[in-house]
């Protein structure tokens, strides 16, 4: 059960959000870099089939999204920590009646309801697709919850990030190389060349996790690593607020 201090934090936090110019400028640069991927592709596709929508139109289009995720995630957490260290709230926040467990869900499911505010943005392209008998609602379910879960995976990286810093600026660059990093993990078992090391690296990777997803697959496997990979990264933001302590 959720806390009624993380609700009442989250709260403020999506109040912050929302009153800075930071998420109207990435919702409008979010919306054209998608808008004008969905028409290139749609352009592309010869055939307007149920199979051409989704191989030639929305695998690429959901791919693209978690890509440029991995850029914007660091830029909406990056404020989050880093900002009450800069201004020196932060003590305040620890020594009141939250605690860690409140502080540090009530900062992520606010970034999570901004991510998803900016994901809500692309619900046009299948509403105009169901007026052209578009009708493949259970893969396009499933993309979309596998996007989310992986970009709640790079946001959880970013919290991270922000609670080691002081300067906004140096939690996103972190937060990205932290992201990018892991991007490349599968590209490290290839240079290797050894096929053992390469699937456990593979595994590792949260976009591998997501393929199964834009396939249609929910596997239990790819749950189980996209709640552990957040769970993981929000311990270690506890510990980060922890060690204010030492």
């Amino acid at each position: 059960m959720i806390l009624k201090g993380t609700m009442i934090l989250a709260k403020k936090e999506i109040k912050d959000s929302f009153s800075s110019p930071l998420i109207y400028i990435l919702g409008g640069i979010f919306s054209l870099l998608v808008g004008w991927l969905f028409f290139n592709y749609l352009l592309v596709s010869k055939e307007f089939t149920q199979q051409t929508f989704l191989q030639s139109v929305f695998f690429p289009i959901f791919g693209n999204i978690n890509y440029i995720f991995i850029f914007f995630a660091p830029l909406i957490t990056m404020r989050l920590f880093a900002e009450e260290r800069k201004l020196a709230t932060i003590e305040l926040l620890l020594t009141s009646q939250l605690t860690h467990l409140d502080i540090i869900l009530g900062k992520f499911i606010s970034s999570a309801v901004t991510v998803f505010a900016l994901l809500a943005l692309t619900f046009v392209f299948p509403i105009l697709l169901a007026f052209s008998g578009y009708a493949e609602w259970s893969m396009m379910f499933s993309s979309y919850l596998g996007t989310y879960l992986s970009i709640l995976c790079f946001l959880s990286v970013g919290l991270f990030a922000s609670s080691l810093t002081q300067n906004q600026l140096i939690a996103a660059l972190l937060a990205f190389s932290l992201l990018l990093g892991m991007m490349f993990l599968p590209l490290s078992g290839t240079v290797l060349n050894n096929y053992l090391v390469a699937q456990i690296l593979q595994y590792f990777s949260v976009l591998f996790h997501t393929e199964g997803f834009l396939l249609g697959s929910l596997k239990s496997y790819d749950f189980v690593y996209m709640f552990s990979f957040i769970g993981f990264f929000l311990y270690l933001t506890h510990l980060s607020l922890e060690s204010r302590k030492w």
